[in-house]
């Protein structure tokens, strides 16, 4: 699988998605001199240049998440705060202009932004509806049992889980047709781009790009689109335990959304929910440090047993792609699909059922 921690491995990932044209791997925020949240490493459009990267420590820069056959890429982008002064907000506004100009015309495709924090729900919608969704689950007796199973698909729906896992998939659609249908470059807008953002990119690859139906293809992406993508497991998964302010299940709405793509067109996965299911539980073991931190620079600095007089050892986790560490080599057969039968992507069929809401969820 492909790590995502060397300039190397994303000029692969271009070369791989044909990329490598208009974009180009940077290394500005080697030593994370830029800014603390962006991996070491990263892709951005050819005429970006450094001092750009610089001046907002990463803010309003568009960057490279995959390229599709056409030429059309997919980028995310971390917005400038809301509440800031005039004169503030029209720099912001000016060099936001600028970054639009410089990606919306040739070499590159027409530009469509997608400002995800408006057209899907908040994080805290999230948190509430995966509440009520677990609720379900904790029955103390035998009563309660019986009189929610009488109603237990109105419960569900009630919840608005599934609700949500079907606006992300819907707006993954509305995506690719940009892309492939339309040769639309689409540039995905959040606060920081490491919530919503990995979500809907990771879904869109998915669905686009077979490579990441595959076993080690699916680890590689969640390696570049939320480990290096800064998405704050720490946070989100409240792993602490010292505030549920920031706690929402967004990679958990990701692996349920992928749960929902593999139940309904399981051959075009290498894996199975066997597989999701392991994932998911390995989000919340300590051993291990892929889903531990906010950010690749925490993940790179934080030590144990240091003083004021000397500095503390790195802290050495294991990566949970071993999947020896957790499974003999006989139970890690069950995370393969006999059924795989490559595709080069989802079918139009798929994508309208899909589109549509005519696929139906499975619970």
């Amino acid at each position: 699988m492909i790590w995502f921690d060397s300039i190397k491995d994303w000029r692969q990932e271009l070369e791989r998605t044909k990329g490598n044209l208009k974009f180009k791997a940077m290394n500005a925020n080697e030593g994370y001199k830029v800014s603390k949240k962006l991996p070491a490493y990263f892709v951005v459009p050819m005429a970006i240049s450094e001092e750009s990267i610089l001046r907002y420590q990463g803010r309003g820069i568009p960057i490279w998440c995959w390229s599709c056959h056409n030429g059309a890429a997919l980028l995310k982008m971390s917005t400038f705060a809301k509440e800031q002064d005039d004169n503030t907000s029209q720099l912001h506004r000016l060099f936001l202009d600028g970054m639009y100009r410089t990606i919306d015309k040739p070499p590159y495709e027409a530009l469509k932004t997608e400002d995800l924090s408006s057209s899907l729900p908040s994080l805290q919608e999230i948190q509430v509806a995966y509440t009520k969704f677990k609720q379900l689950f904790l029955i103390d007796n035998s009563a309660e049992f019986w009189d929610t199973d009488v109603k237990w698909f109105s419960l569900l729906e009630s919840t608005n889980w599934l609700e949500i896992i079907r606006r992300c998939l819907r707006k993954t659609i509305d995506i690719i047709e940009l892309l492939e249908g339309q040769s639309t470059n689409v540039l995905l807008q959040e606060e920081n781009a490491s919530d919503l953002c990995c979500v809907i990119s990771c879904l869109v690859q998915i669905m686009m790009d077979s490579y990441c139906r595959t076993k080690l293809g699916f680890q590689s992406l969640i390696q570049k689109e939320w480990i290096m993508g800064g998405h704050a497991f720490l946070d989100r998964c409240n792993h602490l335990r010292q505030s549920d302010k920031e706690e929402a299940p967004v990679f958990l709405l990701f692996l349920d959304c992928v749960w929902q793509l593999v139940q309904q067109y399981q051959p075009a996965f290498e894996f199975t929910e066997t597989y999701l299911t392991v994932l998911s539980d390995s989000l919340y073991i300590p051993i291990f440090s892929t889903f531990f931190f906010n950010s690749q620079h925490q993940r790179d600095t934080t030590t144990y047993g240091g003083s004021l007089d000397t500095e503390g050892s790195k802290l050495n986790f294991l990566s949970v792609w071993d999947w020896s560490v957790q499974f003999e080599h006989e139970a890690q057969a069950l995370l393969n699909n006999p059924l795989y039968a490559e595709k080069p992507k989802l079918d139009k069929k798929t994508k309208l059922e899909l589109s549509s809401g005519s696929s139906d969820f499975v619970f």
